[in-house]
């Protein structure tokens, strides 16, 4: 029996270690395809789309296309764009579809931006170990594409007061190609977060901005967040020609100094973390009608919601009555409707949002 006393191993063409041995016989490796549940954010291959894809949308802080990916910029000034999946994806890598953002109509206004928020919250988050001596490191790594070429930025936040941020310039190096960006980010041993159901840990792509969001130079180390530092880093105008658009997919957010491969998991599993924070309801109840003329009837959430989600229901024309209420909270919901007395019927829709 023989033994390799070494201090790392390293490929010849390399210029880092694929692994580090430490003094007490453990290891850290550079692994491509480690254990599951690495990826920290949902629906990274944009499979989930509830809501569809939105057409012509002028208004900013949303929610378009698919799910858990928040679309920023300045409300009304952003021009018009076409959001929503694409089938324009890497090849060779297992995705079906990408955001994508195509501009319709233009804008020159001084304060236009256009950006991607992913949001995380605090129960999530705790995970990097903020606030500590032992802050972890993490990386973001997704494939883009672009009809210009140039500078974006991408900016890492921990959104609980007061904010805190970390910016860094990326850049698409050439026009209408898939490209893979990876950006590792250091652990923030300054500032923690707190366990609870509200955002903390995010990260924004930040495709193009002028004005206010640009108008201070952005800084990579964590420091106290402003909005006039989101863009700093950008140099492409994508407002000013409607053959412009911007796209991502495979967006992978995981603990460690090194991107591994993305994590593909199944649709089913990708939409139940969805619903959390939005969800389409349909039912055909029934409830007892009272002697003022109303039924009720009480439906279980699966799974449960972030928060009391925001509620827009509505009762199938023809069916018995009309919608007098719901209410609800995380956990069920709640319909009364106006009926004739006795057992009644009714069939309805429910849009519940939970976002953060």
């Amino acid at each position: 029996m023989s033994i390799l006393k070494v201090d790392a191993i390293r490929h010849n063409s390399a210029t880092s270690d694929a692994i580090t041995m430490a003094s007490d016989g453990t290891c850290t490796a550079k692994v491509t395809n480690p254990l599951s549940n690495r990826r920290l954010n949902y629906n990274g291959a944009m499979l989930v789309n509830q809501r569809g894809n939105s057409t012509g949308a002028t208004q900013f802080f949303k929610y378009h296309g698919p799910d858990r990916y928040y679309s920023q910029g300045e409300t009304s000034n952003n021009g018009t764009w076409n959001i929503g999946q694409s089938t324009d994806v890497p090849d060779g890598y297992g995705f079906k579809y990408s955001l994508d953002y195509s501009c319709t109509a233009t804008s020159s206004n001084a304060n236009r931006y256009l950006m991607t928020v992913y949001r995380m919250e605090g129960y999530d988050s705790q995970v990097f170990n903020y606030g500590t001596a032992n802050a972890k490191t993490a990386t973001l790594s997704f494939w883009i594409k672009c009809s210009k070429a140039g500078n974006f930025q991408v900016n890492f936040e921990n959104e609980q007061n007061p904010d805190q941020g970390y910016q860094t310039q990326q850049t698409i190096n050439s026009a209408n190609t898939w490209e893979k960006k990876v950006v590792t980010v250091p652990g923030d041993t300054t500032k923690a977060f707190t366990f609870t159901n509200v955002k903390a840990m995010c990260f924004d792509i930040v495709y193009s901005a002028f004005g206010s969001y640009a108008s201070q130079t952005p800084t990579a180390a964590w420091s106290a967040l402003s909005n006039t530092q989101r863009g700093g880093h950008c140099n492409m105008d994508l407002f000013d020609s409607t053959s412009n658009y911007v796209r991502i997919t495979g967006v992978q957010f995981e603990l460690g100094s090194y991107a591994t491969d993305f994590e593909h998991i199944p649709y089913a599993d990708e939409l139940q973390r969805c619903k959390r924070y939005y969800q389409k309801y349909s039912s055909l109840t029934c409830g007892y009608g009272s002697a003022n003329g109303y039924a009720r009837s009480t439906h279980i959430l699966s799974p449960e919601m972030r928060d009391t989600p925001n509620r827009t229901v509505t009762i199938e024309p023809g069916e018995a009555g009309s919608l007098n209420s719901s209410t609800g909270d995380s956990k069920h919901l709640e319909v009364t409707w106006q009926s004739l007395s006795g057992v009644q019927t009714g069939d309805f829709d429910a849009i519940l949002e939970a976002e953060i």
